[in-house]
């Protein structure tokens, strides 16, 4: 009887460090390592299975196993070459994924403990093995072997094939879900479910094509070979299917390589972002049914917009043949560019993604001018256009479709302006007509111009729209004690606040700067007190007046007196400098924007508030309460809004972009 084979390691430090604790940074790509090895024992069946109360992970196959002999010459000897000692094929036919016998440290990155439990006729071997001890044993000067402990329990349920149970994990397991798994694993294969008798599941539940998440979001594909499975998948195409091999055919031949799979785009960027973050926008290169590389997108640099949209795998077989160097980096998640190979396929697949980039511009300009003729108003002003108007406003809309924008509701504000900019391109053809207008036609000379006072109304009702939604906003946002802070700049340069008819005076900034120059320096002469009570001092030109506001702390009341003098002492100094302008002649207001009024105001025998604003007006002042400033503007810009839509004939058109909700992709 020969003697027992004693079970032992040999690897250096430096190798358990680079092929196996950082080889991987996650789990999903550790097990997808384990099922590959599963897929290479002719395997039919594996389960994963996730026990988060015991922080582990238990990965159960049923294949060829291994006997004793086995697993010293191939799971325990690092760098077992797999095709050269086995063969080209796995006995049932299979093309294995295994090459170089190093993905099984991957378990190492994730989990201190890894205990193997595996059989082949009858012969059962079990052992654990320790990252801590295997580092220990192999970390001095001269080489150790390390010696896993043998295990003498077997498993019941186990009868055929392996069982490795990965406990000690470094990477928690709270946040993982099932679905989360699934989707991971399921996009770094493509011979996993029934069609391959490769059935995987996670807990219990099967792992299918469909996991990977990509078909429900494709709207345009480009397909290499027969992908009549994917292309079922894709329920939310605009546009069939392209079948790119025939037009590629010479050019694969002359590289001496194949290529299956498809390249897809979506609707909206952020449908490349899934459950877990992963960001989707890549692809993906696969070699004999197992991702061979993550992402190649990044490495043709393409910058144009269609870019983001891209999501595709790839399949080429001629980049893993045995009889060729390995292809893969010794991180074992990246190829060689320098290989030729590699080099053919990249150039194969840039030209095929500048085309892609050329018919997806078409597509989404086309589709776009659709989309957007679905909200009725919109198809009916298109429709009363005419000629090359009309085409070119189509064209127009179709191009929103190829800007990059975060939402919908950022697509329908580039839509509403994009009618705004047309229709101010209409008014300029209009304004060329006019050298060709006799002089005694004076109706058609009124009706561009009445045109032109339609779009000017049209531009303002929009303006005074979003000056609402600011004011809306304000009113939520803010609380008591932010709102004299949060208003401060922002009330200096949009006096509209103050008065909707208030709009900032252009070619005026000199005359600003040396008054706003001296205010500030008002503002040094002032006392500890006066210092405390004022938040800051500013000054505008808006229609016609002169505007300088003052915003005084919302919980400081400032006496009557005290603030009088202080308003006749910086109003006298702005006259003196605005003498000097083309300005002079107009009348000064001054602002005090304020939370509680003087001490006087409540003064029900004598000053009272009307002797408090009566005292403020001989210095050419009034009070505006914090509270009153955004209730007062609301109210201002509503009851023009309610008479503006009367009149605005683009109203209704950008009402009903606003309403409008695309029907729901069944």
């Amino acid at each position: 009887m020969s003697r027992r084979r004693e079970l032992v390691m040999s690897i250096s430090l430096n190798a358990l460090e680079h092929l196996g604790i950082n080889l991987y940074s996650n789990i999903p790509a550790v097990l997808s390592e384990i099922v590959a090895n599963a897929w290479d024992a002719d395997a039919h069946r594996v389960t994963i299975t996730i026990d988060k109360a015991a922080e582990s992970i238990t990965i159960e196959d049923d294949g060829s196993g291994m006997n004793r002999n086995g697993v010293i010459d191939r799971f325990l000897t690092v760098g077992f070459k797999r095709r050269d000692e086995m063969g080209e094929k796995t006995p049932e036919g299979r093309d294995p994924m295994g090459r170089k016998g190093i993905g099984k440290l991957s378990i190492f990155s994730v989990a201190q403990i890894a205990e193997v439990y595996t059989s082949l006729d009858g012969e059962r071997t079990a052992f654990k093995m320790d990252r801590d001890i295997i580092r220990k044993a192999i970390s001095g000067k001269t080489k150790q072997l390390y010696k896993p402990e043998e295990l003498t329990e077997w498993p019941k349920a186990l009868t055929k094939g392996t069982r490795i149970v990965l406990s000690g994990l470094s990477r928690t397991l709270s946040g993982m879900t099932i679905e989360g798994l699934k989707r991971r694993v399921s996009r770094r294969f493509s011979i996993i479910g029934q069609k391959f008798e490769f059935i995987v599941k996670v807990n219990g539940e099967e792992i299918g094509p469909d996991d990977r998440g990509y078909h429900n979001a494709i709207e345009y594909l480009w397909t290499y070979g027969n992908q009549t499975d994917f292309k079922k998948s894709c329920k939310h195409l605009a546009r069939p299917a392209d079948e790119r091999l025939p037009a590629i055919k010479a050019e694969l031949k002359k590289a001496g390589i194949s290529l299956s799979g498809w390249i897809g785009t979506v609707s909206s960027p952020s449908q490349l972002k899934d459950e877990e973050g992963d960001n989707l926008n890549r692809l993906a290169v696969f070699m004999r049914g197992k991702m061979a590389q993550e992402d190649i997108l990044d490495d043709f640099g393409q910058k144009e917009i269609y870019a983001d949209y891209v999501v595709g795998e790839l399949h080429c077989e001629e980049l893993d043949v045995d009889d060729q160097g390995d292809i893969a980096t010794s991180s074992r998640q990246a190829l060689r560019q320098d290989d030729p190979r590699f080099e053919a396929l990249r150039k194969i697949v840039l030209s095929e993604l500048r085309h892609i980039a050329s018919k997806w511009s078409d597509f989404r300009r086309s589709d776009g001018a659709k989309v957007a003729m679905a909200v009725p108003a919109v198809s009916e002003w298109l429709q009363n256009l005419k000629g090359d108007t009309k085409k070119k406003a189509e064209r127009w809309i179709g191009r929103l479709n190829t800007i990059r924008s975060g939402d919908e509701s950022d697509k329908k504000e580039l839509l509403k302006a994009s009618i705004l900019a047309f229709e101010s391109y209409r008014r300029k053809e209009e304004l060329d007509r006019l050298e060709q207008i006799q002089d005694e036609s004076l109706d058609q000379i009124l009706d561009i111009f009445r045109n032109i006072d339609d779009l000017e109304l049209s531009y303002y009702g929009q303006i005074v729209k979003l000056r609402v939604n600011v004011i809306k906003t304000l009113q939520e946002k803010l609380k008591q004690n932010e709102k004299e802070l949060a208003l401060r700049d922002y009330i200096f340069n949009h006096l509209w606040l103050l008065d909707p008819g208030w709009e900032r005076v252009k070619g005026s900034e000199h005359a600003e700067t040396k008054v706003n120059n001296f205010l500030k320096s008002n503002s040094s002469s002032l006392t500890p007190k006066e210092k405390k009570a004022r938040i800051d001092i500013g000054y505008r030109t808006a229609s016609g007046r002169h505007v300088i506001v003052e915003l005084k702390r919302a919980s400081i009341a400032v006496p009557l007196d005290d603030l009088t003098k202080q308003i006749r002492k910086y109003r006298d100094g702005a006259k003196k400098i605005l003498e000097k302008t083309t300005y002079k002649n107009w009348p000064i207001e001054i602002i005090c924007l304020v939370g509680k009024p003087p001490p006087e105001w409540d003064d029900a025998g004598g000053t009272g508030p009307k002797g408090v604003q009566d005292s403020l007006k001989t210095v050419d002042a009034r009070i505006v309460f914090y509270d009153e400033l955004l209730t007062n503007a609301q109210q201002a810009y509503a009851d023009y809004l309610e008479q503006h839509i009367k009149v605005d004939k683009l109203w209704g058109v950008f009402e009903a972009i606003d309403d409008f909700a695309p029907p729901p992709k069944s």
